[in-house]
């Protein structure tokens, strides 16, 4: 498989680009990720709003705001929410596929709500679970698959990125749930969140190209092509921050441990991928963009997700004749980017028991909803 990303660039097939629903870009709304989906919508066959979580007794909550369901059937881009568990909760996930009757009422809540907002279906996006939940996790999504799909609705799955089936602590704790063969023979496509490579103990690129090409060399192993949906990352990150991070976790354990994650998230470790003329660095082998700033122990490295890195992975796409990409997320980008998408004809949704909208004023800027 490997071997494959050495092909001149002239002998990559593009067929995935005319394909129904190549590319799948997220949401979390803002008035960022308003301006680039009016302007570029074109370049999005789905979005995938980030809205909605199962409790742990199959309770659906969230939604998405009235406004950006208008804007995503004015401009006929296909709706997919993410549906997580609450909190992304490994604790609640488990309770959730551990209650038959829980199951059943988060199924019924997923149709339900997929048939009165016209969506064109989920991504189910369960994370944290350990690996012993891993048949409980793949009888849920047989059975919500074939649900939806009774109505027409379609079903994907978020699934974590690994390059081996070796029994880590990350296995266990995290990758090892999804059984890619079983997952993609039920759902629709699976996307394979291939990010973040690096972490805090160990900085680097969000998703070399070599990282990403064995993720994909072992996913091919057990799943067809066109059910892979490459999930690409478009935004930066400063490894930085992160090393002030791990100091402290050192000095003080892990007592703090929810109190650290909170105020980590409120600060921000991404943000927006921003370029400069003349102060990038481009590494040729791993395909990435860095920064580096600063002197000593404050010395901070931001590896960038540009329109070079993305097209790397665009390439693996062609080469490997995946279904298509998935880009967390919108708003986040380089705005060079939208130069090397390419557009696609719209996919209108069909509505059930919505009244239609017509043609409406300038709109106010729409922001998701949460109960």
């Amino acid at each position: 498989m490997l071997a494959a990303i050495c092909l001149p660039a002239g002998l990559r097939a593009q067929s995935w680009s005319r394909r129904r629903d190549p590319a799948l870009f997220y949401l979390t709304g803002g008035e960022r990720a308003l301006a680039s989906f009016q302007a570029h919508h074109d370049r999005i066959s789905t979005l995938a709003p980030q809205a909605f979580a199962l409790t742990s007794w199959g309770e659906l909550r969230g939604g998405i705001a009235p406004l950006w369901l208008q804007l995503a059937h004015r401009y006929q881009v296909r709706l997919m929410p993410l549906v997580i568990n609450q909190n992304f909760s490994g604790y609640r996930a488990t309770r959730l596929l551990r209650s038959p009757a829980a199951c059943d009422r988060a199924i019924g809540a997923l149709v339900a709500a997929a048939r009165r907002d016209g969506l064109a279906g989920w991504q189910l996006d369960f994370e944290g679970l350990p690996s012993w939940d891993r048949t409980r996790l793949t009888r849920f999504v047989r059975a919500a698959a074939l649900a939806l799909h009774r109505h027409g609705k379609t079903l994907s799955v978020a699934v974590a990125a690994r390059t081996d089936d070796r029994h880590t602590d990350s296995f266990r704790h995290f990758t090892g749930v999804y059984d890619y063969r079983a997952l993609a023979r039920y759902a629709d496509f699976l996307t394979v969140m291939a990010y973040p490579e690096s972490g805090r103990h160990h900085p680097g690129p969000l998703a070399s190209y070599p990282w990403v090409a064995k993720v994909l060399a072992h996913v091919l192993q057990t799943v067809p092509p066109e059910k892979i949906s490459l999930g690409i990352p478009d935004y930066q990150t400063d490894w930085g921050y992160h090393r002030v991070r791990v100091h402290f976790w050192r000095r003080i354990g892990h007592r703090l441990h929810r109190f650290v994650r909170w105020v980590w998230r409120l600060i921000g470790f991404t943000g927006r991928a921003r370029t400069q003329p003349g102060r990038l660095h481009w590494d040729p082998n791993l395909r990435s963009a860095y920064r580096v700033y600063g002197h000593g122990l404050h010395r901070h490295i931001i590896w960038i997700e540009d329109r070079r890195s993305l097209q790397a992975k665009l390439d693996l796409v062609s080469i490997y004749h995946l279904r298509g990409y998935s880009i967390w997320r919108l708003g986040l980008e380089d705005s060079s980017i939208w130069r090397t998408l390419p557009r696609f004809l719209p996919s209108p949704a069909v509505v059930e028991n919505q009244a239609a909208t017509g043609d409406a004023a300038p709109l106010p800027v729409p922001r998701l909803r949460h109960r």
